[in-house]
Formats: structure tokens, sequence, C-alpha cells
């Protein structure tokens, strides 16, 4: 009987860590759901990208003597577009970026992914047609979070003499912290997409 109880305590107790898992199932799923098509999300990010490209050439045509500036950018979805076109570029971001570099700015990056991962993100993004100038990623093992590892990211970027004039996410941990002039935000569907 003791034996039967204890089976039914240990039956109850996983039965309620599945039922408290569910929403959290369901929850994935209607964001997944909730993301539009790639014509949509293109043309959400066409006017950022835009807004960017303009901001590049009044920014980039008066840079004074000694100045270094640079672009940061996130990679996952905002310079490829890593959930709707694996390992392809977000072109629209892609030819702002060009752009800038064309027009004296360096091209950053500063991501969450490992920073074991540093070669192939470096292949990725320059098979993508990205010029890379730099690449921050996060340490390895214990990490804080997203928003920390960028910000940590941009004032390395500072630390080595670049004036960091454009940040591009589209995430808010991408843009939190400052240590840029100007922010530019991609779509992320209220977390939907990461």
């Amino acid at each position: 009987m003791l034996k039967r109880t204890r089976i039914a305590a240990v039956l109850a107790s996983t039965m309620c860590m599945v039922t408290a898992a569910l929403p959290t199932v369901a929850q994935a799923a209607a964001r997944s759901e909730a993301l539009p098509g790639k014509s949509e999300w293109l043309a959400d990010v066409a006017p950022v990208a835009s807004d960017l490209r303009d901001y590049l050439g009044h920014r980039l045509a008066g840079v004074p003597a000694g100045e270094k500036p640079a672009i940061v950018l996130d990679i996952d979805n905002t310079s490829l577009a890593t959930h709707y076109d694996p390992g392809r570029p977000v072109q629209a971001i892609l030819d702002a970026v060009r752009y800038g570099q064309q027009h004296g700015a360096a091209v950053l990056f500063a991501s969450y992914r490992d920073a074991d991962s540093h070669d192939s993100t470096v292949q990725e993004l320059t098979s993508a047609g990205y010029p890379v100038d730099g690449l921050c990623l996060k340490p390895s093992g214990d990490s804080p979070g997203k928003a920390q590892v960028k910000l940590a990211c941009r004032k390395k970027y500072e630390g080595e003499g670049y004036t960091l004039i454009a940040n591009v996410g589209n995430r808010s941990t991408d843009l939190e912290g400052g240590h840029y002039e100007k922010g530019f935000k991609l779509p992320d569907y209220d977390g939907a997409l990461s």
C-alpha cells in the first residue's frame, strides 16, 4: 500500500510539472504563428533600412579628422535572415551597411552567439556579403544577459577608438544601455522573432 502511495505521489508530481510546462509550449506556438510571412517582414524592414542609409549619408558627410566611425549590428534576424532564409543576408540592411563602409564606416557586430562560434560566424557573415571589421560574441561559460553582453561589446569597440554612429538590432536588448549615437530597431513582433 505504501508503495502505491509513493507511485501515485510521483505520478501526481510529474503531471503537475507537465501541466505547468504546457502554457510555455502553447506560448511558443502562438508566437511562431504570430510571425508574418517573409515578404511582409521584408516590407517592415525596408523603412528602417532606408532610414539607416539616409542617416549614414548625413552622418558620414563630415567626419572629423581622426574619428573612426562605425556601425554596430546584431546578426540573427538583423544582418542575416536567420528565421526566414538561413545564411542569407537581410539585403536592405546589407545595402545600407555597404554604403556606410564605402563612405568610411567600419562594420562591427555584437551578438549573443557563443564565442566558440567566432570563426563560423565570420564565415557566415562574409559569405552573405558583409564586411567584418570586428565581431564580439558572448563569452564562453556563464555570462550576463543579452543586453549586458551587447553593451559590453559596444564599450569594447569604444575602447578600440571607434565612434559608434549607428546601432542596428531587432530586439530591445540589442539597443539597451546606450554607447552609440543612433539606434535602428527592426521588427521582432513582440519578441516572437529572436
